[in-house]
């Protein structure tokens, strides 16, 4: 049988040793015992970097046009997701193929963060990657108000 130490201590201040099948059947608040380990299985860090993503890419909504802020804006909501993902993909396969004459490189992490409001795996990167920019445009933007005066 295996043991594990127990949450609270004995009047001399030892832990209790608790055997692990009778703690695994311990369910706090009554609830059955597959509900919380749904709650502990589910990954909360997925809406941290949705979170994180969305704040990015509000802050970077504020530095475009009012015209393209507003599309943007209906493009990153839930009921444009189809048409995200399509122009996603179009933007993705424009970016593979800058060499040719129309099409760029830029349309590539373009699609990329697009692409990313609806797949969690993309999140974190695109994030810690849109706040870097973020970071290197203020440090711009700042050193060309210095620059200035």
């Amino acid at each position: 049988m295996k043991w594990a130490r127990g949450e609270a201590g004995d009047i001399a201040g030892r832990r209790h040793l608790v055997p692990q099948v009778s703690r695994d059947k311990l369910t706090p608040c009554g609830a059955a015992p597959d509900q919380h380990l749904a709650d502990m299985t589910r990954d909360t860090s997925s809406d941290d970097h949705k979170a994180e993503l969305d704040r990015q890419l509000a802050w970077f909504e504020t530095r475009l046009s009012p015209r393209a802020a507003k599309f943007i804006g209906w493009l990153r909501q839930p009921s444009s997701r189809w048409v995200r993902i399509h122009i996603a993909i179009l933007l993705i396969v424009g970016g593979i193929f800058s060499i040719l004459p129309v099409l760029g490189l830029w349309m590539l992490p373009l699609g990329l963060v697009l692409f990313a409001q609806d797949v969690p795996m993309l999140q974190k990167p695109i994030a810690r990657m849109l706040g870097w920019i973020k970071r290197k445009w203020i440090a711009r933007e700042l050193a060309s108000t210095h620059y200035e005066r």
